[in-house]
């Protein structure tokens, strides 16, 4: 897979993160409920945080370790949020992760978007096991991921370890 893909849902489209998305990813990103959340997103967000993210999914698309996808409605095109597949050292599991802009929480937007994301992970990259994570206190991630299918693994201190496996 040479090519960044392209996710299609009922109302969202998972694609690639473009230099254009830079004021959209700084707008939603400078958020301190998302930064509180989201280890790699920093408070304040500014523009060379956007410039270097960019940077970051690219790099990790081309090593194949990282598959972080903009979150788009279909009728704008803009970016609203992020979602990423980390790759485990050995291919067959990952890391998911997703935040969205604040106005757009509630909408079911998150989930709707893990859903492709999972199909994606266990039907293109082959993947055995998806995993998350989430604060014990963000309820809206742990429904997202409960959704989804996903079962608690564990709690360690204030995180919740979900995980879910590929159906044989």
């Amino acid at each position: 897979m040479n090519i960044f893909p392209i996710l299609h849902t009922n109302r969202l489209k998972l694609r690639k993160i473009q230099i254009e998305d830079i004021p959209s990813l700084v707008k939603y990103a400078n958020n301190k409920k998302i930064s509180d959340n989201i280890i790699n997103i920093p408070y304040p967000y500014q523009e060379p945080d956007a410039a270097f993210r960019i940077s970051y999914v690219v790099q990790g698309f081309k090593k194949k370790v990282r598959y972080i996808f903009a979150i788009t409605l279909k009728e704008r095109n803009e970016f609203i949020g992020e979602i990423s597949l980390h790759i485990g050292n050995n291919n067959k599991t990952a890391e998911l992760g997703f935040w969205i802009g604040e106005i757009f929480w509630g909408k079911g937007i998150a989930t709707e978007a893990a859903g492709a994301i999972i199909n994606f992970g266990f039907e293109k990259l082959n993947l055995d096991k998806i995993h998350a994570t989430c604060h014990i206190e963000n309820k809206a991630s742990e429904k997202v991921l409960l959704n989804n299918g996903m079962k608690k693994d564990n709690i360690n201190g204030n995180v919740i370890r979900f995980g879910l496996t590929k159906k044989t």
